[in-house]
């Protein structure tokens, strides 16, 4: 359903708004063009992303490489990928991730195109432990890596309950990478690490985990090496993913600090866990 305002929104941004109407029905991507000039090849649901986060979009600048391939240059950093990291960016500039990055070395579980990792660097962390599974996504994170000079260690996997591999079904290497039913048509083979591994190895201060449903692996991980983490920001795909994680994240020490799910009819939330310090390792 459109709704008034979303037309208002559509008919001001878009060149071509006949070629909206259609975007709803046809569940392939179609070329849109902005007063910018620029041409994104988009989905229905790709298509609201970037209108939502227009006015986000027109503080940047925008280079159109190829078909579907942009660079983009904010204030803090530049980055080479997709148009998707437009609206990621969107949701990160406005507070998705806010807290203090000084010096800080940073777990990036689902580092996508390494925007996560550029904005992490430009809060001033000292370090971005990137993990990663789709290799083709791995040509923008090695360009943005360079091109923002960050202090990066790069992994080909994926997270889960132990070291393995696995097959993931998809229609796109998007954002929703390993959320598809079995219907999708392609498949791909992935890497596997034990996720209490990756927390051990990173010595990481802050970890960021958006894994598209493998979130669920940090309900096995030990106490003990949860709380290596001081912050963990969660995207949470499933009410029962919630309830398990917040139960597991409350009995090992860590508070809430931000909900995105408490007041909205979602299936995905974002939940920031700060650890409480223990008290017996408080010194005078």
């Amino acid at each position: 359903m459109v709704t008034i305002k979303g037309l208002f929104q559509t008919l001001a941004i878009v060149k071509n708004p006949s070629t909206i109407w259609s975007l709803k029905t046809n569940k392939k991507p179609s070329k849109v063009t902005f007063p910018n000039g620029i041409v994104f090849q988009v989905t229905w649901p790709e298509f609201r992303s970037l209108r939502d986060s227009y006015e986000f979009i027109k503080k940047c600048q925008i280079q159109q490489i190829n078909d579907t391939t942009f660079k983009i240059t904010t204030n803090n950093y530049q980055l080479i990928g997709s148009h998707l990291l437009l609206c990621i960016l969107a949701e990160m500039e406005s507070g998705a991730y806010d807290y203090d990055y000084q010096n800080k070395i940073v777990l990036d579980i689902g580092g996508f195109q390494g925007e996560s990792a550029a904005y992490f660097w430009s809060k001033g962390a000292k370090k971005i432990v990137i993990y990663e599974p789709v290799l083709e996504h791995h040509q923008y994170i090695n360009k943005n890596i360079q091109l923002n000079k960050i202090n990066a260690e790069v992994h080909p996997e994926g997270i889960g309950d132990k070291d393995g591999e696995k097959i993931v079904t998809y229609e796109r290497t998007d954002w929703g990478f390993g959320l598809e039913t079995q219907e999708a048509q392609n498949s791909m083979n992935i890497k596997i690490k034990d996720i209490t591994k990756v927390i051990a190895e990173s010595n990481a201060d802050i970890a960021k985990i958006d894994c598209e449903g493998a979130e669920i692996s940090l309900i096995n991980v030990p106490t003990e090496i949860l709380r290596k983490i001081e912050f963990m920001m969660i995207e949470i795909h499933t009410p029962q993913t919630r309830n398990k994680l917040i139960e597991k994240f409350k009995n090992a020490g860590f508070t809430i600090t931000k909900d995105s799910g408490e007041n909205i009819n979602s299936t995905i939330s974002m939940i920031h866990f700060k650890k409480i310090p223990d008290p017996q390792s408080t010194t005078l």
